[in-house]
């Protein structure tokens, strides 16, 4: 039997349609399985929104005996109920190639115009299967562009992409070619289906996209929705935050298991930036959780590349690391969503065309067009590639090498001096010590966004889901956080260091006691140069530099001399 907290009880008991606010760590499965647990005879519906959140929830329902609840994500509820569909070829994805020669695109010019054409209209329709309207007309898919250079391109372009966005679809609707998921999810929607339950159970609700909502919504079964409206952060991905355009009346969950009160402190205080946007939080958060040993440590970043940048610092400063692990499998890094590999962008730069396997990647002139096309097209993925190569660009071959050496498979995890992870691959996790990067956004660059903000030049939704973002790298830790100085809001002031911590040092091991003879005139490898140019690039004094590497300072000064390093 359970014990539940009084709010948990109050949700329990609740009868009739509800939203829950649930804080990270706040134990909302427990709490919506505890709600079904009381209703045994009647039918539920468990929407769970992915996939791992659905195995997870049938193993806990199994425990509890419950026969009367079905748990099905909204994709599997979707596919089973579209008998139609079951007969068509899916297929997880597009590339803007493959939706270039579906429309019979084409360039005669070389400026790659068929390509970004392409990849907006595949931006469009997934817009589209994600929304809650009827027809493509009714939706504004500039609203969903922030970068400038793209959104000039999609403007200028605006009525080819609409036009070629319908013919896709089209195509899709008459088999012509595989449907994606988000398609057959959207005839769903759009079918008005009623499904025959008691209730319907919504978990992770501030992720729902558009479709999904509108599915949900138009029900006659009693509705609850239950997550966190601050952990929005698939804005990218459509999600529409549906805690926030609910009218049902609204419970919280407000006291986290996970972390302690020094935690909740900070999160409250990162949330309360949303101030200086114009959005009021209303959130109250109690930290509940204890102090614990430390057998898991993960390193949460904002972005793919800075992630890369500081598994590559690890494993130069910390000789003794041996094994560590990427959520979501390394690959999932160094590869973009078109499906070109950083080695793929590494042989462009180089101009070793012979040497490119992705057909994305060999379609581009030069490497100056391939940056051209991802200001156009707003593509993250493949811009964190970009990035790696032009800050790394001969020392990747090394630095991949060295972290593919000390990476260990998922079963191994558990064995990782270090984990990394995005923030977006690391929700809805947990880990005893987390360190985070400083790529996350900072109240100064909130504070001078206001005046864009102001002449709606910049969207309050897309930083508000950027706060978003350092809250749920905050809420992952149970024991011990290291947060940049840089990251913390005014008025936030560390009580309790052994829980909240400035110090970004990875300590995975203990330093050892016996220091290596510095060293002067011996040969310089490649792989040592490729580590003192990282260290020089990351800011490190010539002793610190000189302490790593084992070398003299007069050897360090020589060496970024020769290297001609100096700026």
């Amino acid at each position: 039997m359970f014990n539940l907290s009084d709010e948990q009880k109050a949700i329990v008991n609740y009868d009739g349609n509800l939203k829950v606010n649930a804080v990270a760590g706040s134990g909302k499965t427990t709490t919506i399985l505890q709600y079904a647990a009381q209703r045994p005879k009647a039918s539920i519906l468990y929407l769970a929104f992915n996939k791992s959140v659905k195995l997870e929830a049938e193993h806990k329902l199994a425990k509890l005996k419950l026969n009367n609840v079905r748990v099905e994500t909204a994709h599997s509820l979707a596919y089973k109920y579209l008998s139609p569909y079951r007969r068509y070829k899916i297929r997880f994805d597009y590339k803007a190639m493959e939706v270039a020669q579906i429309l019979g695109l084409q360039s005669n010019t070389g400026d790659l115009l068929h390509l970004k054409l392409a990849s907006h209209v595949y931006q469009f329709v997934r817009y589209f299967c994600n929304s809650q309207v009827q027809k493509v007309l009714e939706l504004n898919y500039l609203e969903t562009i922030s970068n400038i250079e793209s959104l000039a391109f999609a403007t200028e372009n605006y009525e080819l992409i609409t036009h070629y966005t319908r013919l896709f679809l089209a195509k899709m609707q008459r088999g012509e070619i595989d449907i994606i998921h988000d398609f057959y999810l959207k005839q769903f929607q759009l079918s008005q289906p009623i499904l025959p339950y008691d209730y319907i159970l919504f978990d992770e609700g501030q992720d729902a996209s558009g479709a999904m909502l509108k599915a949900f919504v138009q029900q006659p079964a009693t509705k609850v929705i239950i997550g966190d409206q601050h952990q929005q952060i698939y804005g990218w991905r459509f999600a529409t935050n549906a805690l926030q355009q609910l009218d049902f009346p609204e419970l919280h969950l407000s006291r986290s298991f996970r972390f302690n009160q020094e935690v909740a402190r900070l999160s409250s205080s990162i949330l309360g930036l949303k101030t200086e946007i114009g959005q009021s939080p209303k959130v109250q958060i109690q930290g509940l959780g204890q102090a614990r040993d430390i057998n898991s440590r993960i390193t949460l970043a904002r972005s793919n590349s800075k992630l890369v940048s500081k598994a590559i610092e690890l494993l130069i400063q910390q000789k003794d690391v041996s094994k560590i692990y990427f959520e979501g499998q390394l690959s999932s890094y160094t590869f973009s969503d078109e499906g070109g590999s950083i080695y793929d962008v590494l042989n462009l730069y180089n101009g070793q065309r012979h040497l490119i396997k992705d057909n994305l990647m060999q379609s581009m002139p030069s490497f100056e067009h391939l940056k051209d096309y991802l200001e156009e097209t707003s593509d993250a993925s493949l811009k964190a590639l970009v990035d790696m190569v032009e800050k790394y660009h001969k020392d990747i071959p090394f630095f991949m090498g060295r972290i593919k050496d000390c990476c260990v498979e998922e079963a191994q995890k558990d064995k990782a001096d270090m984990i990394f992870s995005t923030v977006h691959k690391a929700k809805g996790l947990e880990y005893d010590q987390v360190f985070v990067c400083d790529d996350f956004v900072t109240e100064q660059q909130i504070i001078d966004l206001k005046p864009a903000i102001k002449a709606k030049e910049a969207n309050p939704d897309i930083i508000a889901e950027e706060i978003n973002l350092l809250y749920v790298a905050a809420t992952r830790v149970k024991s011990r956080l290291h947060i940049p100085v840089s990251l913390l809001p005014t008025g936030y002031y560390i009580n309790d260091r052994q829980s909240v911590s400035n110090d970004l040092h990875l300590n995975v091991r203990p330093k050892a006691t016996k220091r290596k003879p510095a060293r002067s005139n011996q040969y310089w490898t490649r792989s040592e140069e490729a580590e003192l140019k990282q260290l020089y690039i990351q800011g490190k004094t010539v002793k610190e530099i000189a302490l790593l590497l084992g070398r003299s300072q007069s050897a360090i000064i020589k060496r970024v001399d020769k290297m001609d390093l100096w700026f």
